[in-house]
């Protein structure tokens, strides 16, 4: 066995021609202890067990769809209220809390006109900084895309309510 002590960085390097070669070499002083199986569990134990444990993953993936459906758990037990919304690709959901919706009303104590309250305020705040790369284009680029993207909503609405009339 070899001590070394060179410059504060203590450690032991054992060489195999420093060892004993008399007694076992590294291979059987190392090797493991027999292996041995444990006694098998009853069967209904297992059984029991397996059936526990697929019932905590079944609860385990329930909880987890039932927060991709009911996002924004923290605003929920605030008094926030949602309205959630999507089409064939795509799923969006709008959380607002009382001060929202009472702040911005253009008249207060009227009857609100759309389920999502000031709703320009939200379509505001989903456009505008929704352009990808806004920080490499000029102001009035970005801003034109962002009329772009209102004129075919506009268009939009007129094909729908035709459809009415």
């Amino acid at each position: 066995m070899i001590q070394n002590f060179d410059h504060s960085k203590r450690g032991i390097c054992a060489r195999e021609e420093a060892l004993n070669t008399t007694g076992p070499t590294r291979a059987e002083r190392w090797k493991g202890l027999p292996q041995t199986q444990p006694p098998a569990p009853h069967a209904g134990a297992v059984s029991a067990a397996d059936r526990w444990a697929e019932e905590q993953m079944f609860e385990e993936d329930v909880r987890a769809v039932l927060s991709m459906m009911r996002p924004n758990r923290r605003e929920r037990m605030l008094g926030w209220t949602e309205y959630r919304t999507g089409g064939a690709h795509f799923r969006a959901t709008i959380s607002w809390d009382e001060q929202f919706e009472q702040e911005g009303a253009d008249h207060p104590g009227a009857p609100a006109r759309t389920r999502v309250p000031n709703m320009a305020d939200v379509l505001e705040a989903i456009l505008v900084g929704s352009a990808l790369h806004d920080d490499d284009m000029p102001a009035a680029e970005e801003f034109e895309m962002y009329r772009a993207i209102l004129r075919e909503v506009y268009r939009r609405l007129d094909d729908l309510q035709s459809c009415y009339e």
